[in-house]
Parts: C-alpha cells; structure tokens; sequence
C-alpha cells in the first residue's frame, strides 16, 4: 500500500471549471502536474476546496481517476467522502476505491447535524465505511461549512475501535482543537492529527497537529512545509517571523469572510499564474466581487505566492 503521508502535507485541491461550470479535467490535470512539484506528501480531491458538495459522483470518481494518473506511485491521493446516508456512503466508497483512492476522508451525513449527537450513530457510520477496505481520515468539520464537529468522547471511540487512521481537525476553533488533540491522546492508538485549521495554522503546529490538510496547501505548500518543520526543529522565533509576516496574512485573505468565497479565492490565484485556465466556480457558489479577489491577490504576492 501506498505511503500516505500523514505526518507530512497534504495538499485540498480544487477542480477548475469551464465557463459554463462544467468540469475541466485538462486543467485539473496540469493542476496536478504542478502540485506534484511542490513538495507534498499527498492530495485530497472531492473535498470542500473542489467544492465537493457540488459535484456529481462521475466527477469525484473522475477527479481520482486524473489525480491517480498524475501523482502516482509516489504522492497518495485521498478523496473526501459525501453522502447523505449510510447505504449511499458505502456505494461511493467502493466507486472511489475502484477509482483509484488510497484513503477517505470522511465527511459528516446530514444525520450528524444537530445537538447531541450520539456517539454511536458515528461509530456505526465509520464501521459501515471501513468495510469498504480503504483507511479512514475523520472530519470534524466546522458547522459555517455545512460540517459537524466530532466531540472528545467520539474521537477517542473512532480511535481506539480502529476505525481511523487519522482526523482531520477543521473546527476552526482552538479550544475544538485542544479537545481533539486531547481525546486522542487519551486513546491507545497511532492516530495523527491533522490540522485543518486554515484560519491558525501556525499555532496549531504548536498546539500539537502531527500533520496538515489543508486547502491552504493548494497554493502554499512548500511555506506550509517550511513553517511546520522549522515548529518540529524547535526554530520557533523563525517560524513565528514567517507566519507573521506571510503565512498569517495570507491565511486572513483566503479564509476571511465569507468563509464560503475561500474556494474562489484559490481559483483565482491558480488561474492568475497560470496553473489552471479559469476562476469559475459552481453555483450556487459566485464570482469573487473584484475588492475580494484583488485582496487575495495581494496576500499571495505579499507572500510570494506570485
């Protein structure tokens, strides 16, 4: 089996589209050429950052299918996994799996909305997906992207049953994050952490994210890279220089509010230098209004980015 390069950078990419919204696959392909130079360990595709919510399942098992033919065997492509319920979750799985996918991100079911959520409701969903046969990333999704936050208790459960290799940690919160970190520290397994915490991620090296997932990473991976290595080497005041003065900024401009446009903002860097062929994104999702985009602009170039 592939190596999946947890403990490393994993790169949330986007899907270009045609001016007509429809999928452009030449350009997701040279998309993928170009991530494949920029030191990563792995690609997730199908996630919010391709607008996964929006595509149809010929799309995702698509985009695997590219990505794989593009980066394997060397960089591990994860698809996010949608579904609305458990039957269907399982039928995507195993087209993903068929398709190429080295490993699931497994993002919550409409279910999983709303407070309490019970902890075996989870447990059971995430066993009906292993049985698919691929390892399993867990999402705690912050709710302002249409996500669930998964508690301490639940984690701890998914970690110790087996049933995940890693979480991903998108709450956009510190104190989620701690939580996180936590429960699985009180499990007895090998799960990492990831952080998905585009909105702070410096601090989440320190805070304990033995890996990263990151939309961010679409455009930025070899800073996020060398700001979390120099965190693992203990070269804290240089990292803190680099995210102050390129990261946290840069973080701020894709990641504001509307936290919805973050997947248009990307598009539009990768479309100015070239990387892909256009800024389009699928309704409902709209057009960057032109002060967002040249904000954004100027973020990347401040970090140089372009």
């Amino acid at each position: 089996m592939i190596e999946l390069g947890l403990r490393g950078v994993n790169a949330a990419i986007p899907l270009p589209m045609h001016p007509d919204q429809s999928a452009d696959f030449e350009s997701f392909r040279s998309l993928c050429r170009w991530v494949r130079t920029q030191n990563v360990d792995a690609v997730t595709v199908n996630a919010d950052t391709a607008e996964g919510a929006h595509l149809t399942l010929g799309e995702r098992v698509r985009m695997v299918e590219v990505a794989k033919e593009e980066l394997a065997p060397d960089i591990a492509v994860v698809s996010g996994l949608m579904a609305g319920s458990t039957s269907s979750a399982v039928a995507t799985a195993q087209e993903l799996k068929t398709a190429g996918a080295d490993a699931l991100l497994v993002f919550s079911v409409p279910a999983f909305a709303g407070l309490p959520l019970p902890d075996d409701m989870v447990t059971t969903y995430y066993k009906r997906v292993q049985d698919v046969g691929l390892p399993l990333i867990a999402f705690s999704l912050t709710p302002d992207l249409g996500g669930a936050l998964l508690r301490g208790p639940v984690v701890t459960d998914l970690a110790n049953q087996g049933l995940i290799v890693a979480i991903k940690d998108a709450s956009f919160n510190p104190l989620q994050f701690l939580e996180t970190r936590d429960a699985l520290r009180a499990s007895q397994s090998d799960v990492v952490l990831l952080t998905g915490c585009d909105n702070f991620i410096y601090e989440s090296f320190l805070m304990g994210a033995e890996g990263i997932l990151l939309g961010y990473a679409s455009i930025a991976a070899p800073l996020t890279r060398e700001v979390f290595e120099l965190v693992r080497f203990g070269k804290t005041d240089e990292a803190e220089q680099l995210n102050r003065t390129k990261m946290q900024p840069l973080a701020h401009a894709m990641f504001g509010p509307p936290l919805r446009n973050s997947r248009a903002r990307i598009k539009a860097v990768l479309a100015v230098k070239g990387i892909i062929a256009g800024e389009t994104v699928r309704e409902p999702l709209l057009r960057l209004p032109s002060d967002d985009r040249e904000a954004m602009l100027v973020a990347a170039r401040n970090a140089d980015i372009l």
